[in-house]
């Protein structure tokens, strides 16, 4: 079962706005050294003002520059007036230097406590520019640019998530087209770090708007789960998920994917118990695994019992359900997925495994004979439809069977059949195999396609040529149609 994706923060997030927060400290008591001026507080300011004016972006530079140039000089014969730190961050500020900003606002505020407000809007200023530039930049593609822009955002201010998450949509993208394993490792590691820290931020984002928090929050738990996931840090990945869903409890992603992670952190701690030996460390693993598959039972549990899924969401239980061995459940969710899409060839042969393995031979039977009716080059089918003769004692039939499997000319095995949906184009891919016609020998096949109350919309002829015996050649095969398309048969054009 693999995991279902969410949609995540988008590549780029609004550009913010200049509003600022009060400042007022009337009433406040504050503490340290007051704040005075001085020949250097009186320059600084100066150049600073002058800075503020239209000007050419390299004047703007160097008024900046010997604004810092004289406070450096306050920092050395002024030491103790914080006033000195305060407008050095504004020209840090300016020059584009964040990290001097952080460190002089910082020292600031630790001199006197009534600088707090004051120094929160500056870093804010300072923050909505830096991440405004990169947004700009991303939008231009210019991916390298922004994420330069949004770590200095972060560095002048960080108490605000979104240029985290956007530094984290960034890595993960790029780790799905990195040219080696390690650079993907790493690349994802990148990326669950920036989640994690925008996850910490969310605490002390007052600046956010409830909704705003939520939804940032949500995306960040969901992408930081699928990242933990393919890392195969599941338990980690199981926490984010439940995080996200502490949110959103009905989300059936969320629910579906929490079971997988959960499911394989079970099997992985399974796996880690059986190398040891017998004793009480062993246990304890073996009680963490029972628990966390209990867990992911749960959440299946919740999900087959809800009737406003959909086929591709019951489907996904039922596989999910089938691999912690719930085969009795499993065939039910499977059946729920041909409900809604009685055509749909995948649910329909793991509903027969799901029979099979939860020995219910009798509704196996059934099934099995509309697969094999369905899907006639199938050695897999004729396989499961023999079986189930042969666990209701029809020996003779099931001999017939598998004699007729044994004589196939070509297969069409069923796990390389797949229906693709385009805009109004449906495709059916598959690999033939010849198994003893002679090569070049046509195959002629007719392929029909149903919507979801099982009424036939389109049908399509397809011919293939055998490849040389014991090969295999890929095939597909279109129709156009109005109607959504949810499955299909095919049989030999003579036949």
């Amino acid at each position: 079962m693999t995991l279902r994706r969410l949609a995540a923060v988008g590549g780029a997030l609004a550009l913010f706005g200049m509003g600022m927060l009060p400042t007022n400290t009337l009433g406040q008591e504050c503490s340290g050294l007051r704040p005075r001026g001085g020949r250097w507080v009186a320059s600084a300011e100066l150049y600073l003002d002058r800075a503020a004016r239209p000007h050419p972006p390299d004047e703007r530079r160097d008024l900046y520059q010997q604004a810092l140039d004289v406070l450096a000089e306050g920092f050395v014969q002024q030491p103790e007036n914080p006033q000195n730190y305060l407008l050095a961050g504004r020209a840090y500020d300016g020059l584009g230097d964040y990290v001097g900003a952080d460190s002089v606002w910082r020292k600031a505020e630790e001199m006197w406590s009534c600088y707090h407000g004051k120094i929160d809007t500056l870093r804010y200023r300072a923050w909505t520019q830096a991440f405004n530039r990169g947004v700009g930049y991303y939008r231009q593609g210019e991916i390298e640019r922004a994420a330069e822009e949004y770590e200095s955002a972060y560095t002048v201010y960080d108490r605000l998530p979104q240029p985290m998450l956007q530094l984290g949509n960034i890595y993960a993208q790029q780790a799905t087209s990195a040219e080696s394993e390690e650079d993907r490792t790493q690349l994802q590691q990148q990326a669950i770090e920036a989640f994690e820290t925008a996850m910490a931020t969310m605490e002390h984002a007052e600046r956010l708007s409830l909704e705003d928090r939520l939804q940032f929050s949500r995306a960040g738990y969901f992408n930081l789960a699928q990242l933990l996931a393919f890392q195969q840090r599941y338990e980690e990945a199981a926490r984010a998920y439940e995080a996200f869903l502490a949110q959103e409890a009905g989300n059936v992603a969320a629910l579906s994917n929490a079971a997988v992670v959960l499911t394989r952190a079970a099997r992985q701690t399974a796996s880690q118990a059986q190398e040891l030996e017998e004793g009480p460390e062993k246990e304890a693993l073996l009680a963490k695994s029972d628990s966390l598959q209990d867990v992911a039972t749960h959440y299946y549990d919740q999900l087959l019992t809800r009737e406003d899924l959909e086929a591709n969401d019951y489907h996904n239980v039922g596989i999910g359900l089938s691999q912690i061995g719930l085969h009795t459940q499993a065939a039910e969710a499977f059946g729920k997925a041909l409900e809604l899409q009685p055509y749909r060839a995948n649910s329909l042969e793991d509903l027969g495994l799901a029979l099979f393995y939860g020995q219910q031979y009798d509704t196996l039977l059934t099934v099995a004979q509309k697969l094999v009716e369905r899907y006639p080059l199938s050695e897999n089918n004729l396989n499961l439809l023999a079986s189930a003769y042969r666990e209701l004692d029809d020996t003779q039939i099931a001999l017939e069977l598998l004699e007729r499997r044994n004589d196939l000319n070509v297969e069409l095995p069923d796990q390389h059949l797949q229906l693709e949906a385009g805009e109004g184009v449906f495709t059916v891919t598959g690999v033939l195999r010849n198994i003893n016609l002679e090569p070049g020998s046509s195959v002629e096949l007719v392929f029909d396609f149903y919507d979801d109350l099982g009424e036939l919309v389109a049908s399509a002829p397809l011919t293939v040529d055998a490849p040389e015996q014991g090969a295999s050649v890929q095939f597909s095969v279109s129709v156009e149609s109005a109607a959504p398309i949810s499955g299909f048969t095919y049989k030999l054009a003579d036949g």
